[in-house]
This record gives C-alpha cells, sequence and structure tokens, in this order.
C-alpha cells in the first residue's frame, strides 16, 4: 500500500507542475517544469513526454536558454528511445552532445556521449557503444564522479551481455554492485537485477532467483513499487526457463497486479503477451483474445511497434487455431504491416501466412511467401554480417598501434627465446647420449628375448596351418554361396525391366490419349470461339445498323451535305471492312478495336445530331499495338450506352472509356452518364435503360466463357449504377477484364 500511495503522490507532483506552467508568467520556471514533466512521463506515457518536451523545446529555442534546450533534447532522445525510435533518438542526443561541446559542459558532454553508447547499443553496434562508454567512464573518472562512474559499469556490463560475453558482463556488474553499496545508492537494486540478468543467461536459476528477489527486496523497501513489478516479471521468466508452469503462472499474476497497480504500460504489455501464450496453450481462446486485445491498446497507445506487431500477430495464431484461417489471413496482414521496420518479427509472420494459406489451399500464395520467408532470412544474415564487418575494421584501426608495439615486444622476446633453445638443445644432446647407453643394454636384452620367442613361433605356425586348410574349406562354400545369390538376383533384375518396359509403354500410351484429348478439347474450343464470334459480328451488322447508316447518308444527300454523307460512307466502309476482317481471328490488337469502337461512335454520333461526346484513355504502360483482346468486345457495350443510355436525353450525353492494366488482367471501363442499368431492367423496356440481358451481353458472356476454357484465365465483366449523393442515378459504368496479353 505504501508503493501505491507513493506512485499516486508522484501523480500529484505531475498535476502540481502542470498547474505551476499554466500559472507562472516566468519563461524559465515553465521550462524547467516542462522538462520535469517530460521526464516523469518518459517511461510510463513516452508519447505525452513527447508532447511535453516539444513545447519544452520550441520555448527555449525562443528565449535562447541553453540549459532548457539540452535538457529538451535529452527527454525526446528517452522518449524516442523508449518507443523505439532509435534514429530519431540518436538525432536528438547528437544535437545535445553539440550543444554542451559549445557550452564546454564536460559533465553534459559525459551524458550525452552515454546516451548515444545505449543507441548504438540498441542497434547492435557493440564496438562503437563499448568504445563510447569508455571515454565518457574516463571523464567520470577524472571528475571522480563514483556513482556516475558505477552506472557505466552497468552499461559497460549490458554491452558484454548482448555479445553473450557473461563473464565480462558478470564483473562490470559486480563492480557497480560494490560502488552502490558503498554509497548507499539505489543503484544497488538495478545492478542485482542485472546479475540476476546474467546468471538467468548462464542457465544458473538459483543464483539468478536470489539476485532478483533481493532486488525485489530493496525495491519494496525504497516503494519503488515499478522496480517490484519489473523484478517479479523477471523471477517469472526464469520460472518459465525452469518449466515450472506453476510458479511461472503465479509469480506472472503478481507482477501483472503490482504492475496494473502503479499503471506501468510497457511492463503490462509484456506480462499480457506471455498470459496470451499460457492460455493459447491451454486452447482457452477468448481470455488468450483478451489479453492480446490489452497489448495491442498499449501498442496503438504508445507507439511501441513491437508491442502493436506481437500482439496482432499474436491475435493471427489465436484464430488461426480456431480454424477462422479468413479471419487469421487480416491479422497477419495487419502484424505484416505493423513490423514495417521491425524484420526480427516478419520471418514468422511469413511462415504463419505459409500455414494459412496451406489450410486455404492456396498453392501460388503459399510459394510466394515461403520464398519471401527464405529471401529475408537471406537479407538478415547479410546484415548481420555487414555489421560484424565494420564492428571489425573499428576493432582494426583501433588495435593497430597495439600491434606494433607488441612486435617490438615480440622481437626481444624472440632473442630470449633462442638463447633459451641454445641451452635446451645441449641439455638435449647430453640426454641423447645417455639414451643410447640404454638403448645398447636393451638390445642385448632384445637378442635373449628372440632366442625365446623363436621357439615360440615354431609351435605357432603348425597351429596356423590347420587353421590355414579349415580357411580354404569356408572360402570355397561361401563362394558356391554367391553364385547361388547372384543368379537370384539377375533373376529378380530381369523381371523388374520386363515390368519396368511395360509401365513406361502403358504411361506413353496413356500421354498420347491425353494429348489426343487436349488437341481435341482446344479444336472445340477454338470452333466455339470462331462461332461466338461469328454471332457477334452478325449481331453488330444487323440490317437495321446498316439501314440507318445507309438512311443517314440519303438524308445528307438530300441536304445537299455532300462532304458529310462522303465521310459517312468511308467510315461505314472502313468499319464493315475492319469487322470483315476481325471476324476470322481469336484475338487483333487493342489499336484496332479502338479503331472500330471510334469509326461506330462516329457514325452513331453523325445518326443521332452528335447527341454524345466521347473520350478514350489508354494507361501509358500499355503498348496498343503489342495487346491483343478478343475481337468487337468493346462494341456491344458501347451500343447500349448509346441506344438505351442515352434514350429520352438529346444533349450532354458522354462515353467514357478508361483501358489499364491491372494485376494480370487488363480492365476495360465503359462509363456513361445515361439513366442507368437498374431503371431499365425494372421498365424492362428499352426507352428506359439498359435491358435485362440483350442478346449482345449473352454473347459476349458466352464469349468470355471459351476465352476463359482456352487461356485458364478469368475473364468477366461487370454493370453497374452510378449514383450521385442523394442516391439518385447518374449512369452506368461497365467494367470488363480480359486477360492481359501480348502479340507473340
Amino acid at each position: 500500500m505504501g508503493s501505491i500511495q507513493m506512485y499516486a503522490q508522484q501523480q500529484q507532483v505531475i498535476d502540481s507542475l502542470l498547474r505551476i506552467i499554466e500559472s507562472t508568467s516566468s519563461d524559465s520556471v515553465r521550462i524547467y517544469n516542462m522538462g520535469e514533466v517530460a521526464w516523469l512521463y518518459i517511461n510510463v506515457k513516452p508519447q505525452i513526454a513527447l508532447e511535453y518536451a516539444h513545447k519544452g523545446l520550441k520555448l527555449s529555442e525562443k528565449t535562447s536558454h541553453k540549459k532548457g534546450i539540452s535538457v529538451s533534447l535529452n527527454c525526446l532522445g528517452a522518449a524516442h528511445t523508449t518507443i523505439g525510435n532509435f534514429d530519431s533518438a540518436l538525432v536528438y542526443y547528437e544535437r545535445r552532445l553539440d550543444l554542451v561541446e559549445q557550452m564546454k559542459d564536460t559533465l553534459g558532454i559525459a551524458a550525452a556521449i552515454d546516451n548515444i553508447s545505449v543507441i548504438h547499443l540498441y542497434k547492435r553496434n557493440y564496438y562503437t557503444a563499448l568504445k563510447l562508454r569508455e571515454e565518457s567512464n574516463n571523464i567520470y573518472k577524472e571528475a571522480e564522479k563514483t556513482l556516475l562512474l558505477a552506472h557505466g559499469y552497468v552499461w559497460i556490463g549490458n554491452i558484454y551481455l548482448s555479445q553473450e560475453k557473461f563473464d565480462l558482463a558478470l564483473h562490470y556488474y559486480l563492480e557497480a554492485k560494490r560502488i552502490f553499496e558503498k554509497e548507499k545508492d539505489s543503484g544497488a537494486a538495478y545492478a542485482l537485477v542485472n546479475i540476476g540478468t546474467v546468471y538467468r543467461r548462464m542457465k544458473n536459476y538459483e543464483q539468478a532467483i536470489e539476485n532478483l528477489e533481493k532486488s525485489k527486496d530493496l525495491f519494496e523497501e525504497r516503494g519503488d513499487l515499478n522496480g517490484v513489478g519489473s523484478a517479479l516479471y523477471r523471477i517469472a521468466t526464469i520460472y518459465y526457463d525452469m518449466k515450472d508452469r506453476e510458479k511461472y503462472l503465479e509469480t506472472l499474476f503478481q507482477a501483472e497486479e503490482v504492475l496494473t497497480n502503479v499503471g506501468n504500460e510497457y511492463f503490462l504489455s509484456l506480462v499480457n503477451s506471455r498470459l496470451a501464450d499460457e492460455y493459447k496453450l491451454v486452447e482457452d481462446y477468448e481470455k488468450a483474445l483478451f489479453y492480446l486485445n490489452k497489448t495491442l491498446a498499449y501498442g496503438e497507445k504508445s507507439g511501441a511497434q513491437d508491442a502493436t506487431t506481437i500482439a496482432l500477430h499474436g491475435m493471427a495464431t489465436v484464430h488461426y487455431a480456431r480454424k477462422e484461417y479468413y479471419t487469421a489471413l487480416d491479422y497477419l496482414r495487419k502484424a505484416e504491416q505493423a513490423a514495417v521496420n521491425l524484420k526480427v518479427h516478419l520471418p514468422q509472420i511469413f511462415l504463419d501466412y505459409v500455414r494459412v494459406f496451406g489450410r486455404l489451399n492456396e498453392p501460388d500464395s503459399v510459394e510466394k511467401y515461403a520464398y519471401a520467408y527464405e529471401s529475408l532470412n537471406d537479407s538478415l544474415i547479410s546484415e548481420k554480417t555487414i555489421q560484424a564487418v565494420a564492428d571489425l575494421q573499428a576493432k582494426y584501426d583501433s588495435e593497430k598501434k597495439e600491434k606494433e608495439i607488441a612486435i617490438l615486444n615480440l622481437e626481444n622476446e624472440n632473442f630470449e627465446h633462442e638463447l633459451e633453445k641454445l641451452n635446451q638443445k645441449n641439455q638435449i644432446d647430453l640426454l641423447n647420449y645417455r639414451q643410447s647407453q640404454i638403448e645398447n643394454e636393451n638390445y642385448r636384452q632384445s637378442l635373449r628375448l628372440a632366442e625365446a620367442e623363436r621357439d615360440k613361433q615354431r609351435s605357432e605356425i603348425e597351429v596356423l596351418i590347420l587353421n590355414e586348410e579349415i580357411h580354404k574349406q569356408a572360402i570355397e562354400h561361401e563362394k558356391k554361396t554367391q553364385r547361388l545369390m547372384t543368379l537370384g538376383f539377375v533373376i529378380i533384375f530381369l523381371a523388374l525391366l520386363v515390368i519396368t518396359y511395360f509401365i513406361s509403354l502403358w504411361y506413353r500410351n496413356k500421354k498420347k490419349q491425353e494429348e489426343a484429348q487436349l488437341k481435341q478439347t482446344a479444336a472445340e474450343l477454338s470452333r466455339q470461339l470462331m462461332e461466338t464470334n461469328m454471332k457477334a459480328l452478325n449481331f453488330q451488322l444487323n440490317p437495321h445498323f446498316i439501314f440507318n447508316c445507309v438512311q443517314t447518308v440519303e438524308y445528307l444527300l438530300k441536304e445537299s451535305r455532300t462532304e458529310e454523307s462522303m465521310a459517312i460512307l468511308r467510315k461505314f466502309s472502313n468499319l464493315t471492312r475492319l469487322m470483315l476482317e476481325s471476324m476470322s481471328k481469336k484475338e487483333i490488337s487493342l489499336e484496332r478495336e479502338l479503331e472500330i469502337v471510334q469509326f461506330y461512335m462516329d457514325l452513331e454520333n453523325t445518326r443521332c445530331n452528335n447527341s454524345f461526346t466521347y473520350s478514350i484513355d489508354v494507361d501509358p504502360s500499355l503498348d496498343i499495338e503489342a495487346t491483343m483482346i478478343p475481337p468487337l468486345i468493346l462494341q456491344p457495350f458501347v451500343e447500349n450506352s448509346i441506344k438505351h443510355g442515352f434514350a429520352g436525353k438529346d444533349k450532354g450525353n458522354q462515353i467514357k472509356i478508361t483501358i489499364r492494366p491491372e494485376s494480370n488482367n487488363l480492365l476495360c471501363e465503359i462509363t456513361d452518364n445515361g439513366v442507368g442499368f437498374s431503371a431499365g431492367r425494372q421498365a424492362k423496356a428499352p426507352t428506359s435503360g439498359y435491358k435485362k440481358e440483350s442478346l449482345g451481353l449473352k454473347l459476349i458472356r458466352d464469349r468470355l466463357q471459351v476465352i476463359n476454357k482456352m487461356h485458364d484465365a478469368s475473364s468477366s465483366f461487370t454493370i453497374v449504377d452510378l449514383l450521385t449523393e442523394d442516391n439518385k442515378t447518374k449512369g452506368t459504368r461497365v467494367s470488363l477484364y480480359l486477360p492481359n496479353t501480348s502479340a507473340a
């Protein structure tokens, strides 16, 4: 309860500072208090900390308050570090370093270097981080700032811990703890936390728990509820490593209770993620989602992308476990978007994509994300290699001078070594002489032993001759057995060859039958396509259309408008020629199709006394000469717009044709501002708009079905009404999807 009251008092301090900021007229007082508020919010609400730090920086720059600028830049760097925006944090810390160097603030320089070292640690630039920390520690030693030096030792330990150099990390943590205890400083509790962390990484769990329990006791004595909660969380993770699930959950719930009371949302997000994992294991998916939603709320509120990514990814795995694959897919996409700057999470997300698409039986998507997973892993390995090379280069530059000194020392050592070798050689010669005397004595003894050995060998030879005879008989028996086995293997091999031959013969015959069937199917589809093309042409060149064109020419001739009538005849002639040339082809160029449509619209516009205008917009990325589409596919839609969409309208009619690529398709849109498609379908009268299903549209639908079968495509078209804001019809849009193919 004392810790909770202390935290409440801390919030009261913040409220008091805010009241001072609102009431004071002194810029210096406002700057100081804005820095204090920002610093108090950094670990629990970093976004609010950023807000007050920016306000303090703006006011400090306006009043040329250098100390205020330094404090504000430091708060901005710390808040961005808490959120995980390390590049932004580095910018603010380097700006602060430039400022304190101008101010010749020695301790400020050391503190700025410390902060930059922390960012390099988070970015895994270990060598740079270590050199910077050693530089700042030298400043603290010269200034006799013992406590600051101890904190420096803690961070050096952190750097070595990140490199898994556990002995060095433990050395610096223990040195820091010694200084903190000597100075009776609260940093001893945090040093114990770090020592416990090292022992955990070394899998010395008893020592890890012992040190963390000590740190928890120190935090409780000081009334530091944040420290108590974080220590409990770390103890819980050790029980997890020990596979002691009962103690793990018990300690984790204790940490949740303490951290909830203090409102430490960062550590709560870690606890919630672990509780969600536990409830997933026991298939209590509702509770798992409950804790994941808490983590997501923290991530979205604080801007912590890591927490947001973990929560969304966890939700995807829960829905996958519940066999809600499309919902899982949605959350995976959100997690991928949230992890755009956190490559460490993407490999597992890509693997889960593979699992989900595997369940949805989408092999193309499975292949896509499997390839993405492999590519990302290669990329991460390359980044690590580049970073390692950079660290080695920096280390090489620093150690080069040390090596030159070492070479001189080595030469002196070599000279002394040569003298030592000469003495050793003399001793070896003496030993060799003594050894030769011993060998002569051994030789004489060997001669005596040899006589006894000969007698023994004679008896052994007789035994060997007998064994050789037995061995020959055994070899002969083995050869007979091998011949029988070889004959059996030959018979089996020949039988397998015969079986393989007949299987191969059956497979070839089956393949020929399948090829013949495929050719027959292709021929049938080609015949159907030509038949639908002919029907389409017959429909488009119907006698009524020809009669209208001739009637228009006759009218113009009567009106003595000879040039216009000749122009119409030429366009009609060109249109007829292009249609007849296209009727025997499966595909024509987009350029020719648009030419046919233009001739047709020009003829109809002349006949209708120029009652409409039209425009054609083709995406510049398309080569209209090389892009191929089915012949006479657009004209029926244009005809419906003119005959039915513009029925009862004499002026202001517009047709817009837009063509662009979309995915693997070619999207053709025909838009008009007529009476709409629904109106025609409800009234069932040609004068009201589109027919319910005109013959031209039916022919197009049949042609697309044949094209889809031939090309394994998904060609289709849709017709929708365009509505105004008050839900009135203002026209029709036809969206036609065709295969995006090019001329061979």
